[in-house]
Formats: structure tokens, C-alpha cells, sequence
């Protein structure tokens, strides 16, 4: 052949040749003599048959291909001539070229080169298409929901942004929700839903997400892990929350090929001062363009289905919205407390060392524990604070300093009326050292009878200042020599130390002449 084309040129004209294309139309289409074209045309349709099964196989055993399959593109290499069908079956199956490649050298004994795999799958790519079902959806059975990149500019805060839009659209109707907003958090992302279901005056039975965080914890194609707090904002609003299956946006193709209309109808090109001007504009834009269209799937006018078929369809309001709370795991450090942005927060001491599950907004904080609500708290202020409860501490541990000192005080009261002079004198002092001077005497009072308390501790109150050591020799002495208290309660006449009356005449009198 004088007149030789390069392989990809080759496969085009033999493309175009199986989908009817002329001589001329092909030559006018590709830039190639039509000649040329006529000759190639020739090569492809008298090119001799080869076996694509083994030696061994027979025509009865040779497997049918189904009518609804396009024809095999041709090969030149002999090594991959075996082995068409079997790739085209592997790339239906979305298997990669290697994997292919691995099959065929495994399974099939093969002996060519990767490279050639890669080039023939490239081919079979280019004629093996994906099936996608067309569904019917019932009125008010679901919504789709996604993000998009919006293609306007912005002015926020003196700087010019490209920022996000949350995009609802109702599957039966067609009819949407637009809203701008600047990022793509858990809380924007739940109050969007909000706006979307008070825009429709009702709520659809169930919102098919994305796979992003703010609603999927973790995706899956059989058990999906929904994100706790948008699982409960679905309760709150009676919906059921569908995430699609990963990695296949396709699923919901109706709010993805919406995505795309918003963003070449409405908004590309445009230029707005500030987010709430935008969002005045979407409002606009829907009422005057979007919902007045007669759409391409529906051969109806979006606004009108809505209103017919849908709206009446569509479950009623909640009548509250949603307390919006963040999720977050916490392990209950020794002091039995949690923290939450800079606060501490105590929990029972049965789960000190465990993980909890917290609850947070900037109302209350709520922390559980398998499943079940452990104890809640009011928000604090104050960075560094603690909040305690009572039924937080253990039995032993007094909440404050009173209530400590009252406990004394009774434990005293109950053992002797003196013992409960002597705390309470003791406790009414400034001294720091006071409550471990009290638990010292309560300590060996455990140790000696009521009668020898009660002297000790009537004995040691008259001195100044009362002295732990004081009242363990007293019990000591008391304990050991009963009759040393009732010798100390009658008072001595004479002593060498007292003087005599006609002493204390002499002096005061001396005293008064002067």
C-alpha cells in the first residue's frame, strides 16, 4: 500500500465504516483522502476471520455474544486476537487493564505484553458503555441533595470569593432549592436542609446525600455510618436520611445535573457585593427561569408538577427547629471530669478511664454512655472552669468545705457534748491547719471510752490554744488512771502557792490607801 496510515487513523475509519458512515462523509469528517478511505474500507471488510477460541475449542462450544453488544474492534496482534472476548467481558465486569493483563496470564496462559491489554481495553473503552436505568419517582417520596462550586464572584469581607451552593431538588417534580453559602460545615449543611424544607412548605419521605462528612461517617455500600448529628436532625424532621453508594455519583444523577444547570444558568459570569445580594438573585433566577421551564425528563412545567402532584405529598413541617449540637469523644481523665472547649465538666466516677459520647452546643453538654444519657450539664462561660454535680462526686468526697465541717461537727456531736465544743472551737479558727487537727482528735476518740472523752476534751478546751497532743495525753492519762479526773474536779484548800486571805487584805487594802 503506497498510501499507509498510523494505527489510530486506521481504527477511526474502521469505527466510522461499522456506524454506516460514506466514503465521503468520512473523508470530509477526518481530513483523509477519500481514496484512502475507499481502500481501508476494503481491508476491514474482507479481513479473514480468526478463531478467538483455542485450538481445542469447537464452534458448539463457543460461547454466544449478546445481540445488544456492539462488534469486537479489530487487532493486529496475534497474541490478543484469542482473547477479545474474553477482555471485553472483563472491562463490562469494570475490571482495570491490569487486572486483565494478571487474568489472562494467570487463567489463560497469555504471553504477550501488558502494554498491548492496555492499548486493545483503551479501544473496547471507547464501545462498551455503562447501562444506566431510567426511574420513575413517586411525588414526595425523595429529594436529592449536593454542594457545588459556585462560578460567581463574591465581595466578603473586601475580598472577592467563589464560595459554595447547597442545591436541593425534589426527584418527581424537578422543583429545587439554591442557597450561597461560604463553607461546607455540619451546622450550614443542616440549616440548608431547613430553608430547602420550608421553601417547599413540607418535607420528602426520604434525602438521598452525598458521601461528605458533615452527613456520612463512614461509607459503605451495604451498612453506612450516618454522622449522629444529622441522624438525629432526620428524626427531628421525619426523613429518612440515603446515602448513595460510594463512588457512584450517578445515583443521584437528578441533583447532579442540576448542579450543573445552576451553575451555567444562573450564575456564571456573575458578580455580587455581598451573600445576601446573591441569594436574592438565586430566589429570582428560580422563580423567573427555573421553576417556570418545561424540563427535559418530565415534558412538564416544573412549578406546575410541583404544585399538582408533589406539594400535596410532601410530610408536614416539624414544629420546632432543630437544637443543633456537636458530636464529640472523650476519655474521662483521674479526676473524673471531661473537657470541652477549655471547660471541665465532671461525670460519674464509674467511668473515669472510659470514652464517652458528648453532646455540645453553646447551651448545654450532655455526655452518654453506652447509649444512655450519663449526666448533662449547662454550658460554662468561663474558659478553664469546672462544673460539678453532687451525684458526680464518690461517697466519700464532700462537695465543699462546709459540708465537711458540718460532718465533723456531727460526728462529734454523736460522741460526746464536750468532744463537740472542743471541733467547733477548733473549726471557728482561722488556722489551715484546723480540719486535720479535728480528724486527729475524732481519730482517737474511736480509740477510748465516751466518759474518757468527754473529760479530755472538757479538759483541753480551758487551754489555750488547744493542741492535738493535748487531748491524746489527756485520753492517755484518763484511760490509764480513772481518778485523776474526779481528784481534778475538787478544788484544793491550801497549797504553797496560795496565800492566805489575811494576805490578800493586806495587799488591797495598802492598794486602796493609795
Amino acid at each position: 500500500m503506497g498510501n499507509n496510515l498510523n494505527m489510530e487513523k486506521q481504527q477511526q475509519i474502521q469505527v466510522l465504516t461499522n456506524l454506516g458512515w460514506t466514503d465521503r462523509a468520512i473523508s470530509r469528517g477526518t481530513g483523509i483522502n477519500r481514496g484512502t478511505v475507499a481502500k481501508y474500507r476494503k481491508t476491514f471488510q474482507n479481513r479473514p476471520e480468526v478463531p478467538t477460541d483455542s485450538a481445542g475449542d469447537s464452534e458448539q462450544n463457543r460461547p454466544e455474544v449478546p445481540a445488544d453488544l456492539p462488534p469486537l474492534p479489530t487487532t493486529n496482534s496475534t497474541q490478543i486476537q484469542p482473547y477479545t472476548q474474553t477482555i471485553r467481558d472483563a472491562l463490562i465486569q469494570k475490571l482495570t487493564a491490569q487486572r486483565i493483563y494478571q487474568d489472562l496470564v494467570e487463567e489463560h496462559g497469555y504471553t504477550g505484553s501488558y502494554d498491548a491489554v492496555k492499548r486493545y481495553a483503551r479501544k473496547l473503552r471507547k464501545r462498551v458503555r455503562g447501562f444506566a436505568d431510567r426511574l420513575e419517582h413517586l411525588p414526595g417520596r425523595e429529594a436529592q441533595v449536593d454542594f457545588g462550586k459556585a462560578t460567581c464572584r463574591i465581595l466578603i469581607g473586601g475580598k472577592w470569593k467563589r464560595v459554595w451552593f447547597f442545591k436541593m431538588t425534589l426527584s418527581c417534580s424537578k422543583h429545587a432549592y439554591e442557597e450561597l453559602v461560604e463553607k461546607q460545615d455540619l451546622e450550614t449543611f443542616l440549616r440548608c436542609h431547613e430553608h430547602a424544607f420550608a421553601f417547599f412548605g413540607g418535607v420528602p419521605e426520604i434525602v438521598t446525600i452525598d458521601n461528605l462528612k458533615a452527613g456520612v461517617i463512614e461509607a459503605s455500600l451495604f451498612d453506612p455510618i450516618l454522622n449522629e448529628t444529622y441522624l438525629k436532625f432526620a428524626m427531628h424532621w421525619g426523613f429518612a436520611a440515603n446515602p448513595c453508594i460510594p463512588r457512584r455519583p450517578e445515583h443521584k444523577g437528578v441533583v447532579e445535573r442540576d448542579v450543573s444547570y445552576t451553575k451555567h444558568n444562573a450564575l456564571d459570569g456573575k458578580v455580587f457585593n455581598s451573600l445576601e445580594e446573591a441569594n436574592a438573585y438565586l430566589r429570582h433566577w428560580n422563580k423567573r427561569w427555573a421553576r417556570t421551564r418545561i424540563h427535559g425528563t418530565t415534558r412538564c412545567q416544573v412549578w406546575k408538577l410541583f404544585c399538582d402532584i408533589e406539594r400535596p405529598r410532601l410530610r408536614p413541617l416539624a414544629q420546632q427547629p432543630f437544637v443543633f449540637f456537636t458530636v464529640r469523644v472523650r476519655k474521662v481523665d483521674v479526676n473524673g471530669c471531661i473537657e470541652v472547649k477549655r471547660g471541665f465538666y465532671r461525670v460519674p466516677p464509674r467511668l473515669v478511664g472510659e470514652k464517652v459520647v458528648v453532646h455540645y452546643n453553646k447551651q448545654y453538654v450532655r455526655i452518654y454512655s453506652g447509649g444512655q444519657l450519663a449526666i448533662a450539664h449547662m454550658r460554662l462561660e468561663r474558659k478553664g472552669a469546672v462544673s460539678d454535680a453532687t451525684q458526680c462526686l464518690p461517697k466519700w468526697k464532700h462537695p465543699n468545705l462546709e459540708s465537711q465541717e458540718r460532718y465533723y461537727c456531727r460526728k462529734a456531736r454523736d460522741i460526746s457534748p464536750a468532744l463537740n465544743n472542743l471541733v467547733y472551737e477548733i473549726l471557728c479558727t482561722d488556722d489551715p491547719l484546723s480540719i486535720r487537727r479535728v480528724r486527729g482528735i475524732l481519730s482517737v476518740s474511736k480509740k477510748y471510752d465516751k466518759d474518757v472523752v468527754e473529760s479530755a476534751a472538757r479538759n483541753t478546751l480551758v487551754s489555750s490554744p488547744v493542741r492535738f497532743q493535748k487531748f491524746r495525753a489527756l485520753c492517755v492519762k484518763y484511760a490509764t488512771n480513772p481518778q485523776t479526773e474526779e481528784n481534778n474536779s475538787t478544788l484544793t484548800q491550801s497549797h504553797e502557792l496560795i496565800r492566805s486571805l489575811n494576805e490578800y487584805e493586806t495587799l488591797i487594802n495598802e492598794r486602796t490607801s493609795l
